[in-house]
Parts: C-alpha cells; structure tokens; sequence
C-alpha cells in the first residue's frame, strides 16, 4: 500500500507483522506504522531465524544461471502462463 512507504514493517509486497494491511488503515492510521516497539519486536523475531545460507546461494546460482546464453547460442524466455 502506499500509505505503508515509509514503514519499517513494510517488505515491499507484503507487511512483515499484519495479514490485511489495507484494513489496517481503514479506521485512521494502522497502529504498526511507525511504532517503535513492534518494529523491535519484529526485528528480534527475524534474528531468531536467520536466513538460510545454503538457499540464498542456491537462489543467487538459479538467478545467475536463468540469465546466460546457453551453449547452444539460444537466450532464456520468460516462461508463458500454462494457460496460453
């Protein structure tokens, strides 16, 4: 949402602590936007569950490989829906 840009809980598509963020500004302000003491809350929930090391790499390989020529000279497409 918009009115989530400057929040500290906002992690771009999706909020880090609330399911509906639109609902939470539909009576006034959300009560996560901008408070302190649930952006800490929300910090130290994170640092018990640190990132996987293995992924990432394994996410940064995948992301590395989708973007080279393949040896044959044909460059990835994106994939199309299965509908089409």
């Amino acid at each position: 949402m918009r009115k989530c840009h400057d929040c500290k809980l906002n992690l771009g598509d999706r909020c880090g602590v609330f399911e509906n963020p639109h609902e939470q500004w539909k009576h006034g302000n959300c009560h996560g936007f901008g408070n302190d003491e649930l952006c800490r809350q929300y910090a130290e929930e994170q640092a018990k569950h640190p990132p996987d090391e293995g992924k990432e790499k394994r996410r940064e390989l995948a992301k590395e490989a989708k973007s080279e020529t393949h040896h044959s000279g044909i460059r990835p497409h994106k994939s199309t829906p299965a509908g089409d």
